[in-house]
């Protein structure tokens, strides 16, 4: 499959899988419709997750108790850091930012999850900039399909700041994009998103077919690979 013929089929904003002709997947399409300028600048997804894949796996594994969950987060901390190093600048540009961005956030999870959240240390430990909490808002402020900022409060000062959003996985965006959203609502400047995975299904056949055709160029992995970075309007 020619080059062309990938980026016929693959999302604009997220990397995925989208129909031929289209220019971004059902899921960023509403995102789109419903938060438009508001969305995120810029959308980096380092890998693709496949699902029963490693790196599907750590995802998982990672925020368990398991005794392997150490050993899971230190391989997406490597990825991250890497990632930043070697992309970071190309993300900023994509977003708009005139430099680095002074400040980060991770998008919380909204299910309800005991415990602390590992993300954020992960984080921490590849950025040094401060760390905007975003917590989730009480239960009446229901999380609705698509993007809804308001299950999310932004905890911080952000008003004229660039703000990177780190998730772990993208599945339809919404929690990632709801974050973007939440944080320009509160004054942010700019926003730009990278997310460790890109989740892919193998089992859906648009998704097999995708994955299918980026196996074929050696592109299973990184996403980036076939773009740089890629802009979320």
């Amino acid at each position: 499959m020619a080059l062309r013929s990938i980026e016929s089929v693959t999302c604009r904003t997220c990397r995925g899988p989208t129909p031929v002709g289209l220019a971004r997947c059902y899921q960023c399409d509403l995102a789109r419709s419903q938060a438009g300028e508001l969305l995120a600048d810029a959308v980096a997804p380092i890998a693709y997750a496949v699902r029963g894949g490693q790196l599907a796996i750590d995802l998982w594994r990672y925020k368990s108790d398991r005794a392997d969950a150490a050993e899971s987060a230190a391989r997406l901390r490597v990825m991250l850091a890497a990632y930043l190093a070697d992309h970071g600048e190309s993300v900023w540009r994509a977003a708009g930012m005139a430099a680095a961005p002074a400040s980060v956030a991770v998008v919380p999870s909204g299910r309800g999850r005991p415990g602390g959240h590992p993300l954020p240390g992960l984080v921490r430990s590849c950025v040094d900039v401060p760390l905007i909490g975003l917590s989730v808002a009480p239960e009446e402020a229901a999380h609705r399909r698509g993007v809804d900022p308001r299950w999310l409060r932004v905890d911080g000062a952000v008003a004229g700041a660039d703000v990177l959003v780190v998730d772990d996985t993208w599945v339809s965006g919404g929690s990632a994009q709801s974050a973007a959203v939440a944080l320009k609502l509160a004054g942010a400047r700019r926003v730009a998103i990278i997310v460790i995975g890109r989740y892919l299904n193998p089992d859906d056949p648009r998704s097999a077919r995708f994955f299918g055709a980026l196996r074929e160029r050696g592109w299973v992995m990184t996403p980036q690979m076939i773009l740089p970075s890629s802009r979320s309007r």
